[in-house]
């Protein structure tokens, strides 16, 4: 494995050279916004857990892969994780598909930002998951029944969390009009970029412009905002692919640097589905998403919609636990910090959520195949729901039973539980 370094997690601090051989293995997928809950929880499920390798963060359980050893009442397992999108991990389960996943020789930290990525060369172990984290109801994807051929199953549906979301601006972004409202959400991901009078209503502003960024079509977090826009999951979007120079790495974070360029995002097939069109794919994950939020444009690149534009910024949307560490807190400089955006004049809050004013926001799920109904990997499923649901999806979220409200999908009305 490419730059690893030797190191184990345990409940109680860091230990190295601790490994257990694991007689059931499990593999869990699906949705980066649930990365932090579920490995908090796999965590303190499994007591003193080593974690012998992971990639993608200077944490364990911010990481977008990873494996982690333990003891769970009285079973040893090995449990391999890949938070590849929630769309993705559906598809996988409901079609019977692989996931890569990291081969059993990965140790301690790797320093690239996901396992597909030109930095990585450590290996990979294709399998088809045991069960899923998601972001998204089965419904609310096209992976359900017959679907371009393939035959998906009907999932077995658990909530654990609620997920909150941002709309995020980058660097140097009004603080004054930090508000997005839907009908600006529609303009600017059917059109890819908007100028700022737009969100100012100033005159001095049209020859300023705004450009979407976003996720891949294997993320849930990119089906949230389509579906709370009311832009549909099947909506076609347009989306830039920026080229930055000159970003710091601190503390296992990225940001600042100047985007010298930028384009369309280039048509892609990401987990075999085509994303037909140049602006129609994003970002893998977002983690990878956050850094661009915290980078100021040049002039080559806000030009590239205006030729006679005088100033350039990005939005683009995150969960609360990437957009708070890695755009606007955290280890990120205040002048390299994003502007946080309100939502149809809303500010985020978790009262705001729980009352039902803050709608961007999404269930967690741990879904599972109907045929997940016994022995040693459902026990595991059945104690890793519970202990998300009564306590870990606070970790990166809030707890179901935190809030007066629900709501049956995405984008679905917000309706009082007590009315």
């Amino acid at each position: 494995m490419k730059n690893f370094k030797t190191l184990a997690l345990a409940t109680a601090g860091m230990v190295v050279g601790h490994t257990l051989s694991a007689n059931t293995t499990i593999y869990l997928a699906g949705s980066n916004g649930d990365r932090t809950a579920t490995q908090t929880a796999i965590g303190n499920l499994l007591g003193a857990a080593a974690v012998s390798g992971f990639v993608g963060s200077a944490a364990p359980t911010s990481a977008n892969y990873g494996i982690w050893n333990g003891t769970y009442n009285g079973e040893v397992y090995k449990i391999k994780v890949a938070f590849l999108g929630a769309a993705g991990g559906i598809k996988a389960l409901a079609g019977n598909q692989t996931v890569n996943f990291l081969p059993d020789t990965a140790t301690g930290q790797s320093s690239a930002n996901d396992i597909g990525s030109a930095s990585y060369s450590g290996g990979v172990d294709p399998q088809v998951p045991s069960f899923i984290s998601s972001s998204n109801f089965q419904s609310t994807t096209p992976y359900r029944g017959l679907y371009q051929g393939v035959n998906y199953a009907t999932l077995t549906d658990a909530l654990t969390g609620v997920i909150p979301l941002k709309y995020v601006a980058s660097p140097g972004f009004p603080t004054a009009s930090n508000n997005i409202t839907t009908q600006q959400v529609q303009a600017l991901y059917s059109l890819g970029a908007l100028p700022l009078a737009l969100f100012t209503g100033a005159n001095a502003d049209e020859n300023k412009v705004v450009y979407a960024i976003g996720r891949n079509t294997d993320a849930g977090q990119r089906y949230i905002s389509l579906t709370e826009a009311g832009l549909g999951v099947g909506a076609t979007v347009k989306q830039y692919k920026p080229t930055v120079s000159g970003a710091t790495t601190a503390s296992g974070q990225t940001y600042g640097g100047t985007v010298t360029s930028h384009i369309l995002w280039p048509r892609e097939t990401v987990s075999g589905v085509d994303s037909v069109s140049p602006g129609n794919s994003g970002f893998t994950t977002g983690a990878n998403e956050a850094p661009v939020l915290t980078a100021v444009l040049s002039a080559a690149a806000y030009q590239s919609a205006n030729a006679a534009a005088t100033g350039g910024y990005y939005i683009g949307y995150l969960t609360q636990g990437d957009s708070d560490a890695r755009v606007l807190g955290g280890v990120i400089p205040v002048a390299n910090r994003g502007v946080e955006l309100k939502y149809n004049g809303v500010q985020y809050s978790a009262s705001a959520v729980a009352e039902g004013q803050y709608t961007f926001w999404a269930y967690s799920h741990l879904i599972r195949k109907s045929t997940l109904t016994t022995g040693t990997i459902f026990n595991f499923y059945t104690a890793l729901k519970n202990q998300i649901t009564n306590t870990d999806a606070a970790s990166a979220g809030l707890l179901i039973s935190t809030l007066n409200v629900s709501r049956d999908g995405e984008g679905t009305p917000v309706l009082p539980t007590y009315f």
